[in-house]
């Protein structure tokens, strides 16, 4: 019975942990990024210095979801917790087969790109970093580095306790709709790619939800590293600048690259569900760690 009533408790506690932290990112970040709305819709005309202001808002508001999680654990559990928090982004030993995942984002935009152009008779993007490829580690490392502002949110905090009363592919749908919900603010936003590309914000929000189950699944069969979702997170942002998923002519936004990217996406999504199920997304020993 006492056994019984911690767990209830804990799950409780996780509950209340999660409604904390939804609601101070959102408040957070949606703040921090109105003003950037309403200058974008000539509701406000700041001058330069408020202009700078806004432009600073814009990226610390992007922080919302680990400041969130960080305020939250350093009251529950001190600075113990937040360091063992901040250390899973330093667990790098994950295995030999976690490596050949991280691929499984590139070759689907490359085989999406080739099908794309092979069906739909559109050009095979070629944008400068193509041709410049040394810039693409420089980039993809600034990417991975941003990822701390999120990642020890939406992964090291709201997955580990979603995990505690829902199994992991729920879990990883609800984080998956709340990450992509968090990002709207943006596509009303001038200075923020979703807004000046532009991007088809259903096609973004199929996309994360699907990502954020193959990040459940790499995560909790590489003991809860947070390694997975930074390298995960910055291939997606460096994605848009390699291989761009859209294309604009003439104002029509032209996203069937995307489509068809989220379509492979969803294969790779239910191989993955069946192979390792939906409960944990993970087999003692179905893969060496």
């Amino acid at each position: 019975m006492a056994a019984m009533s911690e767990i209830a408790r804990n799950s409780s506690d996780a509950h209340k942990s999660l409604m904390a932290f939804f609601g101070l990112t959102f408040l957070f970040s949606w703040i921090l990024w109105l003003p950037g709305v309403l200058k974008t819709y000539g509701l406000i005309d700041p001058g330069s210095s408020a202009s700078t202001a806004i432009v600073i808002a814009k990226w610390v508001g992007g922080m919302g979801p680990s400041l969130a999680a960080i305020a939250i654990v350093l009251k529950q559990n001190g600075g113990t917790g937040v360091k063992v928090l901040l250390s899973r982004m330093f667990q790098f030993k994950l295995g030999w087969w976690f490596w050949p995942c991280l691929l499984l984002l590139p070759i689907t935009l490359v085989i999406a790109q080739l099908i794309n152009s092979t069906v739909f008779g559109v050009s095979f993007p070629h944008t400068g970093l193509l041709s410049e490829p040394w810039w693409i580690p420089v980039l993809f490392a600034i990417f991975f580095i941003m990822q701390a502002g999120e990642e020890f949110g939406w992964r090291g905090f709201a997955l580990d306790r979603l995990q505690i009363n829902s199994g992991a592919l729920t879990s990883s749908l609800i984080v998956g709709v709340v990450w992509s919900v968090w990002h709207l603010p943006m596509f009303f936003s001038e200075g923020f790619g979703h807004h000046d590309k532009p991007l088809p914000f259903e096609q973004l929000f199929v996309t994360l939800v699907l990502l954020s189950v193959i990040m459940t699944w790499i995560q909790n069969n590489t003991g809860g590293s947070l390694v997975p979702a930074f390298i995960l997170h910055a291939m997606i942002n460096l994605s848009g600048e390699v291989l761009p998923l859209v294309s604009v002519s003439q104002g029509d936004v032209d996203s069937r690259a995307w489509m068809v990217t989220n379509v492979l996406l969803l294969l790779i999504v239910i191989v993955v569900v069946a192979v390792w199920g939906p409960g944990r997304l993970k087999k003692e020993n179905k893969v060496p760690i």
